[in-house]
């Protein structure tokens, strides 16, 4: 299906557009809260297999929702994968042939260079901008979103150099709607990121929490630093293992790094050496980017 001119409302903006939201859990269930609160703003739909979720997308404002996306991206302008990634990479080919001819095509996923090369496959070259945004929440589900969930937030795009300057103006314009900050980036160096700044953390706090439960200290014990370290344990699974089957060598070897780490702390701490330990946390404060001196007269964080 092709757009008239006339239908396909201002690349700049999302004025008289259509925007098609596949996936209303948090992520996906924050943009369509966002967009549908815009005042002039696209006409907003929904897919999802969740009742809850597309009960919520429509009281959120959702023009419609649909358990399948077939049956909204048809008439969409601009269509969001906001689902797992290995779900993201089985509906692309799946519906490619059903999208606009004028549409722009995005997703939400942790990693880019997979989604890429699956919307190359599918002939989305030249139609498709990948997005991470940098936001994101523990909750589950529509009501785990909120709208200004994207305030602010740092999103990643990127794109095969076949895609022409009116998609990428759109796909801009979809973030800056949300107040969010889109910049463009590399999708191998943002895949290779990501596993030290998300994928890694993520995992600490799953060992954290793994190794808490093994000394019989329980969630309610903790201290705002101890619930801060372990905050991230309680992201789903079913999430991380979709990203993790892309990354885990990089990921394990990034563990045991960090094992070698904690290797040596327990060395200095066993050795009785104090100012070895507080050179490390020295260090550590620095690259935080903390001054020194204020450390001082600071109570340790509980």
């Amino acid at each position: 299906m092709s757009a008239r001119p006339e239908d396909a409302g201002d690349g700049a903006t999302l004025a008289g557009a259509t925007v098609a939201v596949v996936g209303l859990g948090v992520v996906g269930g924050s943009l369509v809260r966002a967009l549908a609160a815009m005042s002039g703003g696209p006409r907003v739909l929904g897919a999802s297999p969740n009742a809850a979720d597309r009960a919520g997308a429509e009281r959120a404002g959702a023009a419609r929702t649909a358990v399948e996306p077939a049956d909204l991206i048809a008439e969409a302008h601009v269509v969001v994968y906001a689902a797992p990634l290995s779900a993201i990479l089985e509906m692309l080919p799946r519906h490619a042939a059903l999208l606009r001819g004028d549409a722009l095509v995005t997703d939400v996923g942790g990693l880019k260079a997979p989604v890429l090369a699956a919307a190359a496959a599918a002939g989305l070259r030249d139609r498709f901008v990948g997005s991470h945004p940098m936001a994101g929440g523990e909750g589950s589900g529509f009501e785990g979103g909120r709208a200004d969930l994207f305030r602010g937030a740092p999103v990643h795009l990127c794109a095969d150099p076949a895609v022409d300057a009116a998609r990428r103006a759109r796909a801009e314009a979809l973030w800056r709607a949300v107040q969010a900050r889109p910049a463009w980036v590399d999708p191998a160096a943002h895949d290779r990121l990501m596993v030290r700044v998300s994928h890694l953390p993520q995992l600490v706090a799953n060992a954290l929490a793994l190794a808490l439960e093994d000394q019989n200290v329980s969630p309610a014990d903790l201290g705002p630093g101890g619930r801060d370290m372990t905050r991230l344990a309680r992201s789903s699974p079913h999430m991380w293992t979709d990203l993790l089957a892309h990354t885990a060598g990089e990921a394990g070897a990034l563990l045991r790094a960090v094992a070698e780490r904690l290797e040596d702390l327990a060395d200095r701490l066993e050795r009785g050496d104090g100012v070895g330990v507080a050179e490390l946390m020295t260090r550590t404060r620095a690259w935080h980017g903390t001054p020194v001196d204020q450390a001082k007269d600071e109570e340790p964080g509980r």
